[in-house]
């Protein structure tokens, strides 16, 4: 390290935390209105998975052009700008009442979740080294408490004021983190002086197994988003109910996550992350072949226990295969990765679901997550054999790079 890790100039990281729990918030309570869209403004099912895809691509371009900035010292910077492009995106879905609002809105906001989310990583990751997995644990519990809370909100909000009032209210809510913003620091960390292309790390076998690990779980999030909630509403689902149901069934996701993280580090991020990757897979698999609203609801809260152990794993994994001035880079473009692969299976699952029926969409989505899980597995696998335990991640004396 650069610096002492005791240093009292070292960042704080609370304000990291709070802006990603506060962003997500936001999102899950845009994504859990889906069904309202249709409802209220006549939507198809095409055009909802237009929006999505729209927010997929932003936060894409977002994650490539923007990350290797916080490697720079610019993660501060990345924090309050994405927080700022947030609220505007808000704003824009509060006052829509057409299809290009709504592109705009959720382009906008994807676009800011891919400038805070490497920002978080990077300062998380080489704050303390040693603490990897419990921090990052700590941020995955953070990021997906708001999108815990985000749903419960929007249908609240939703119920009492109508259709554009949880848009109106997050995006006042996200005015009062503007002052925690403000407080974040630069990382006293290694950085990226020679200002590398992102795609350079494309060339680190490990770095490219980790991706895909990332990315199998993402196939899922992508078909969740396109495929879960519309599914909910044919069921007989009303919109509170969704929004209660995505409540509970992300709730083990940050309650798990913190846990998860120690263990990553204990027994080894990637056999964590696979491991439990897999048994997401065997229960995706599931979600079309259960009948009714509470059969679904409780397969989702099973499948949420392993997402919320596996969360920081994968992170760990693309950490401790690059080196310390490339964290912010590798964790953007990782992440890239994770969206077009998030908005490449929102279109897909969406297709499927119109054209065929859940159970299909949800059969394929396992078995493309399962060829993804297998792959990575054979990319990361250590040229000794033995499996990597992430101790120190930035000691290039140890096995994690070629």
């Amino acid at each position: 390290m650069s610096a002492d890790l005791s240093n009292t100039d070292s960042p704080k990281l609370l304000p990291y935390f709070l802006i990603l729990f506060g962003m997500s918030a936001g999102l899950s309570s845009v994504i859990t209105l889906g069904a309202e869209f249709k409802q209220e403004l006549g939507f198809s099912n095409f055009e909802i998975g237009l929006t999505i895809f729209s927010g997929f691509a932003a936060s894409f371009i977002a994650l490539i052009t923007l990350s290797p900035q916080a490697d720079r010292g610019r993660s501060p910077i990345l924090l309050k700008s994405g927080l700022i492009t947030g609220i505007i995106a808000l704003l824009f879905l509060a006052i829509g009442d057409s299809l290009w609002y709504f592109i705009v809105g959720r382009s906008l906001f994807g676009f800011a979740m891919g400038a805070t989310t490497p920002a978080a990583k990077r300062t998380v990751i080489v704050t303390n080294p040693n603490e990897l997995g419990k921090n990052l644990g700590k941020l995955g519990a953070y990021d997906a408490a708001g999108w815990v809370l985000g749903p419960a909100i929007a249908a609240a909000l939703n119920a009492i004021g109508g259709f554009r009032t949880p848009f109106w209210g997050m995006a006042i809510s996200l005015l009062f983190f503007i002052p925690t913003a403000w407080r974040a620091k630069p990382d006293n960390a290694e950085r990226d002086l020679q200002k590398k292309r992102p795609t350079d790390l494309f060339k680190i076998r490990r770095f490219n197994g980790a991706v895909l690990i990332l990315v199998s779980y993402f196939v899922f999030i992508g078909a969740f988003e396109s495929v879960w909630v519309l599914e909910m509403d044919s069921r007989g689902a009303s919109n509170w109910q969704i929004g209660i149901a995505i409540t509970c069934a992300a709730l083990p996701i940050p309650l798990l996550s913190l846990k998860g993280g120690i263990l990553a580090q204990r027994f080894g991020a990637r056999r964590w992350a696979v491991g439990n990757l897999a048994i997401i897979s065997i229960l995706v698999s599931t979600f079309g072949l259960v009948e009714g609203v509470f059969a679904l609801i409780l397969i989702t809260v099973i499948t949420a226990g392993s997402e919320g152990l596996s969360l920081p794993a994968g992170p760990m994994l693309v950490s401790v295969s690059v080196p310390e001035e490339r964290q912010a880079a590798a964790q953007g473009l990782a992440a890239s990765m994770q969206v077009a692969a998030g908005a490449l299976a929102t279109i897909m699952a969406a297709a499927i679901y119109q054209t065929s029926n859940d159970t299909t969409a949800w059969i394929v989505t396992s078995s493309i997550m399962i060829v993804l899980i297998t792959l990575g597995w054979i990319l990361t696998k250590p040229p000794d054999g033995k499996p990597i335990k992430p101790g120190v991640p930035f000691d290039l004396k140890r096995r994690f790079f070629e």
